[in-house]
């Protein structure tokens, strides 16, 4: 079963964060990097749980997922391409490739899922 609600919350939940996380790219002090980046979390993170805690039906703990494989075999495969990049372009990545091979799985599998009170 296919849970649009919850995986679009996923994935909106995923691109607010790297919206706000990629002027990373831009900011060469790693000081401010830091602070940027506990300030961010902190925010985002407490926004969250507020959201959460009003509507609990978006919470993670919520859901079941309906293909239990799903998320080990993408977190795999995409550790895997993160490698064969790292290999093949002989460079670092940039923040959006490494942080999108980390999302995807996550959001797909949220996409497989069903509330947890359905499910009994």
């Amino acid at each position: 079963m296919i849970d649009i609600n919850y995986g679009n919350y996923t994935l909106f939940q995923y691109l607010i964060i790297a919206f706000t996380l990629f002027p990373i790219e831009i900011i060469h002090s790693w000081l401010i990097v830091m602070i940027y980046l506990v300030i961010t979390l902190i925010t985002l993170s407490t926004l969250s749980k507020l959201f959460e805690r009003r509507h609990p039906f978006y919470k993670e703990k919520n859901h079941v997922t309906t293909v239990p494989w799903l998320r080990t075999s993408l977190a795999v495969l995409s550790t895997a391409m993160l490698f064969v990049i790292l290999l093949v372009k002989d460079s670092s990545i940039g923040f959006l490739t490494c942080y999108a091979l980390i999302a995807v799985p996550h959001v797909i599998s949220a996409y497989f899922s069903i509330p947890r009170r359905s499910h009994f």
